[in-house]
């Protein structure tokens, strides 16, 4: 037996030198880094155009904001609670986003009690806006009141004339500080 596993291994020719086993032929390296990067470089190539040709999101100012929001508030007209509610939300929300003002994160409250409040709003609108929210303050803590259509459009009639008011006031009041 043990005869028999000799026999049956192969005996290496001696003439092979072990050189011939290192030498590696330079253009399959080549081949085989081409077959891989160019794919890859195409790829990358690709996603970087379709990503320039992407348009850039479309910024919504909080004006253009509350007036959607004026509108649909407008087209569903809910009852008045209601509709002060959402109204002193869309104003409070324009207030955050127009003027940096954390009248949204504020019960009514502490908005009046806070004696900066309204500082970053044109001085011309400050009034406006407190007694407009004071209206609507005094509809949210009332309970159910019946639905009034007139004084709810009103009340968005004003709101709208207000958060225009407010920016358009901003802009003078940057174009000023600019050119001075």
């Amino acid at each position: 037996m043990g005869n028999e596993i000799l026999q049956a291994i192969p005996i290496l020719e001696q003439d092979i030198p072990a050189d011939q086993f290192l030498v590696q032929d330079f253009w399959v390296p080549l081949a085989w880094a081409c077959a891989v990067l160019i794919p890859l470089a195409t790829l990358a190539g690709w996603w970087m155009y379709r990503r320039k040709q992407r348009k850039p999101a479309v910024v919504i100012s909080p004006l253009q904001e509350a007036l959607a929001a004026l509108d649909e508030l407008e087209s569903q007209l809910p009852p008045m609670r209601e509709c002060s509610l959402r109204l002193s939300l869309i104003l409070r929300s324009f207030l955050a986003g127009q003027a940096q003002d954390p009248a949204l994160y504020e019960t009514h409250e502490e908005f009046s009690q806070r004696m900066d409040s309204l500082a970053q709003v044109p001085v011309s609108c400050q009034c406006t806006t407190r007694d407009l929210l004071e209206e609507l303050a005094a509809f949210k803590y009332a309970g159910d009141t019946a639905h009034n259509a007139t004084q709810a459009h009103s009340l968005i009639e004003q709101a709208r004339e207000l958060v225009t008011k407010i920016d358009t006031a901003q802009k003078a009041q940057l174009t000023e500080e600019v050119a001075a």
